[in-house]
């Protein structure tokens, strides 16, 4: 079973599961019917709500969706939640702070870009998908391969992490950037 989450507040504004779903269906048409998507997050908006499920009914994979209707701390999940992968979507060149968390908590984080017409520099980085086709592509060969893609997407996951945080030379320079000199050698010690 490959297990996807999104942690998310189901509202008016962050309204691009339907996006899920459709690759429940795509995938139910290969013959990948072991997905589930588990949407963590309260339910703001039951116009929103009641769209997934009634998109999901129409493309017969209600099965394959799950909510919990309310917001659950990261550091309360199940085992088997976290060891799912963790969806999370960007726009563009933003990839936001709930990535990086996602990331420092150790799950398998994937990058799904919202905005088409905004491209990132990760584009062609394995666990950071900017189509519908590339997330697609990704979770038939989680399928296909789930051992060997959990390694591939915690190394890309690193990557991606290393590129927001500093690292101690890093710094050091940018302290010495922004203080003024009579203030650099006590912060740089």
């Amino acid at each position: 079973m490959i297990n996807l989450n999104v942690i998310s507040r189901i509202a008016e504004d962050k309204n691009y599961f339907p996006d899920l779903v459709k690759i429940l269906h795509v995938l139910k048409n290969k013959g990948i019917t072991d997905v589930q998507i588990l949407f963590i997050g309260t339910v703001y908006s039951p116009k929103v709500y009641q769209n997934i499920i009634d998109m999901a009914s129409r493309l017969n994979v209600s099965s394959n969706i799950a909510f919990t209707e309310k917001s659950i701390p990261m550091s309360e999940l199940s085992d088997e939640i976290k060891n799912g992968y963790f969806i999370n979507f960007t726009i563009g060149e933003f990839t936001g702070f709930s990535g990086l968390e996602s990331i420092k908590n150790g799950f398998k984080t994937i990058f799904y870009n919202i905005d088409k017409s905004l491209k990132n520099e990760c584009d062609n980085v394995i666990a950071y998908c900017h189509t519908l086709d590339k997330l697609t592509d990704l979770i038939i060969n989680i399928s296909q391969n789930q051992a060997l893609m959990n390694e591939e997407v915690t190394a890309c996951n690193q990557e991606m992490l290393n590129r927001f945080i500093l690292n101690s030379v890093m710094k050091r320079e940018l302290l010495a950037m922004m203080l003024p000199k009579s203030n650099r050698s006590d912060k740089l010690a």
